[in-house]
């Protein structure tokens, strides 16, 4: 095996720990889509872009003749349809449920695909912000449900 072999295989491993990471904050507060579902995005939109990448250039394909991001870019609106679904599903009495897992899944579909082209860095910092964005928002959401209700008793 050489060397871009293993940065391949690099690439998929840390897709899959990256998918682990954001699906174990859905699966501790019981989302729709846990650990596998978030492990599975980020695993195809890394191998997608992968195969995107590398695929076209192993076939005799040039940047310059054909742009192998075209199909990548088609992972946006395959994202687009799971979480239509992840809502439609959750949707229950007419209130809006889902919304943040499919945005989440959006996301992570992005993570795959910043790993599959090894934007390790970057990959890692959206990690991180979506951690921020889920759990400070949870807690701005739990303190303004909480005044309406202390406003309601009043």
């Amino acid at each position: 095996m050489d060397l871009m072999e293993y940065e391949i295989y690099l690439r998929v491993l840390m897709s899959l720990l990256a998918g682990i990471l954001i699906g174990i904050e859905r699966t501790l507060y019981n989302k729709p889509a846990g650990i596998r579902t978030f492990s599975l995005v980020c695993l195809g939109s890394t191998l997608i872009t992968l195969v995107s990448v590398y695929g076209a250039e192993k076939l005799g394909y040039t940047a310059s003749s054909d742009d192998p991001f075209r199909i990548a870019a088609q992972i946006v609106s395959g994202i687009g349809f799971l979480g239509a679904g992840v809502i439609w599903n959750s949707n229950k009495g007419g209130m809006k449920h889902g919304v943040t897992t499919a945005a989440e899944l959006w996301v992570t579909s992005a993570v795959g695909m910043a790993l599959g082209v090894g934007m390790y860095d970057l990959a890692l910092l959206v990690v991180v912000c979506i951690y921020i964005a889920i759990f400070a928002g949870r807690k701005l959401d739990d303190y303004v449900d909480k005044r309406k209700y202390q406003d309601d008793l009043e």
